[in-house]
């Protein structure tokens, strides 16, 4: 009987593929430094240049990585660049892409503890030194009543938090008989606060007309009092407040809540404070920032932080974690007959499919635990001061400046500019920036005045860059 198998055709030249794909990721990862960072593509040239028809004959991996060189690289956008300055960074570091590859190669599905014990407990401890890491309080503590999960990215971990705290408001009516036997429910975020919030709303059928979007002071924290004003009003009209998002560096201009004094209103009416902190949570791995960063979490029913952003480790990964897993477990948990088994009867173990939306999930936690291991948390507390310091840099230089002012309070690594002529000129300086080459920017709407924001992150910016950068808004 013959035992070939043509879908294992690579199997015995794997080593020699591994070699080749590892030379293209060497040399595509140096040109982070020499190419375009926007692709030049337009829209469909990617499509078209693919074939239409399906392989039914193989090829070798050289000639799909001289494809890929072809008809894919052109249409990447080099995220990984030094003059990456658009959005919020989103890293690839070398130890995170080695533990990537390495959860890929174990091939494990971590949805119950007995799917994969390693991916469970591994996952477990990880988000048990970053939290040590970080300084995030013992309420969040492995081994206590709450705990840590990995999420895919910063939206989905507040949908999770979002549906716990409507089955908690309604001791699980809304779950079992649908929001219409609920009441109406309301849930709170400032107008700075990321659309994450609208789409959770959404999704857990409160609707986004249920969310109210609290007004921000002029330094783009929400307004305390605002809150505790709309609260009051929604409940003497019959709603139900439930869930309220603080946010600690907004998307548009880094802005962080109040967490603290949100806590107590939230409390005081026992509404489920959730605390995003997707781009500026790395920032607590530096003693300089920490106090900042985590205050109010020991008030937080919930905290989050994207360690696929400032942090480095690739693409996805979100750390979530909640004072009390009971109420996201019992939200989350649903257990068919082919589920069930002793470890999970016990109650012994963790189950991670019931801390999300998800059933299947990957190996995610060897990112963490490379980065963690072979970077170590000290140089990852000395990257942020150092983008912290670039960022500081550029604001010197606009200070200086009678063409540009800041337009907002420096946020970490995150600045905001805007042209002392206006919007117009304002766009021409975003215009030219994003045809030199050599950088990305993007934009954002604050005080109904356009601003250029400057995301200063990437693994190799220096101020060799920044420089550059001014260079050009000079003109």
């Amino acid at each position: 009987m013959s035992t070939s198998r043509p879908w294992r055709a690579g199997a015995a030249s794997f080593g020699d593929d591994m070699r080749d794909v590892t030379r293209w990721l060497e040399r595509h990862r140096e040109g982070a430094h020499t190419q375009r960072v926007w692709s030049e593509c337009a829209p469909g040239d990617v499509l078209d240049a693919l074939p239409t028809t399906v392989p039914t004959a193989p090829v070798s991996v050289t000639t799909a990585l001289d494809d890929i060189d072809r008809w894919i690289v052109p249409g990447l956008v080099r995220w990984d660049a030094p003059g990456w300055f658009a959005w919020f960074p989103s890293n690839a570091q070398e130890h995170a892409l080695l533990g990537d590859v390495l959860g890929a190669a174990m091939a494990q599905q971590g949805m119950l503890w007995i799917s994969s014990p390693a991916c469970t407990e591994v996952e477990i401890r990880m988000l048990e030194w970053l939290r040590q890491a970080m300084g995030l309080p013992d309420r969040f503590a492995e081994g206590g009543p709450g705990g840590g999960v990995i999420q895919d990215t910063a939206s989905s971990a507040v949908l999770s938090c979002l549906v716990a705290a409507r089955d908690r408001a309604t001791d699980g009516l809304a779950r079992d008989q649908g929001l219409h036997a609920a009441g109406p429910l309301t849930v709170y975020a400032s107008d700075q606060t990321h659309s994450s919030v609208l789409k959770a709303a959404s999704i857990a059928g409160i609707g986004r007309a249920n969310v109210r979007a609290v007004q921000s002071t002029a330094d783009g924290a929400m307004d305390v009092a605002a809150l505790s004003d709309t609260i009051r009003a929604d409940i003497e009209s019959g709603c139900r407040p439930i869930f309220c998002c603080a946010t600690v560096g907004s998307t548009a201009s880094g802005a962080i809540d109040p967490v603290d004094t949100i806590a107590t209103v939230c409390d005081d009416h026992s509404i489920w404070l959730h605390v995003d902190a997707a781009w500026a949570g790395t920032a607590a791995l530096s003693a300089r920032w920490r106090d900042v960063i985590i205050a109010g979490a020991d008030l937080a029913d919930s905290w989050c932080f994207n360690p696929h952003k400032w942090m480095g480790v690739n693409f996805d990964c979100s750390c979530l974690w909640v004072a009390d897993r009971v109420p996201l477990i019992d939200a989350m948990s649903v257990t068919p007959e082919y589920l069930r088994n002793d470890p999970t009867d016990s109650g012994g173990v963790v189950d991670y499919r019931d801390w999300h939306v998800q059933l299947g999930r990957r190996f995610r936690a060897l990112k963490l635990w490379m980065v963690l291991r072979c970077t170590g948390t000290q140089a990852l507390a000395d990257m942020v001061d150092h983008h912290v310091a670039l960022a500081s840099h550029l604001a010197d230089e606009v200070n200086a400046s009678t063409t540009w002012t800041l337009a907002a309070p420096v946020s970490l690594g995150l600045v905001c500019i805007r042209h002392v002529d206006g919007d117009d000129a304002t766009q021409a300086g975003i215009n030219a920036v994003n045809a030199d080459g050599r950088f990305a920017v993007t934009h954002c709407k604050l005080h109904d005045q356009l601003v250029l924001r400057v995301a200063i992150g990437s693994l190799d910016v220096e101020r060799s860059h920044i420089d550059a950068l001014w260079g050009v808004l000079q003109g």
